[in-house]
């Protein structure tokens, strides 16, 4: 069960800092393991499968949908303008300032402007 069914922008807002964390973490292991493949540490993958599982699981339970993880990418699904859509964020943005609906994908982002109707959770 995950932890946020929607987001609004300030929930999501307040989980960057740890969601830059995560993603800073598994960027690191990935490295760290192909440095150790590279001096034929064969068991650093099974070590690598088990700490990325970990945190790809922590990040989702929270409801946040990792769609890059080596672009840092992910989606907070958000209702805006009553329809399914996502509240879209890039590990080097500053904080979430693009959005786009469910169907239109990374390339439908637009930024956001505050004319949307974005549903809140209280």
């Amino acid at each position: 069960m995950t932890e946020y069914p929607y987001f609004d922008l300030n929930t999501a807002r307040q989980l960057l800092p740890w969601l830059r964390n995560k993603l800073s973490e598994m960027k690191k292991i990935k490295y760290l393991t192909e440095e150790a493949l590279m001096k034929g540490d064969k068991e650093a993958l099974i070590q690598y499968t088990i700490q990325i599982d970990r945190i790809v699981k922590e990040i989702t339970q929270k409801g946040i949908i990792i769609r890059d993880p080596d672009m840092g990418l992910v989606d907070f699904p958000a209702v805006i303008n009553n329809r399914p859509a996502y509240l879209c964020w890039k590990i080097d943005e500053k904080d979430i300032e693009f959005w786009h609906y469910a169907e239109e994908g990374f390339r439908g982002r637009k930024k956001i402007n505050g004319k949307e109707d974005i549903l809140a959770l209280t």
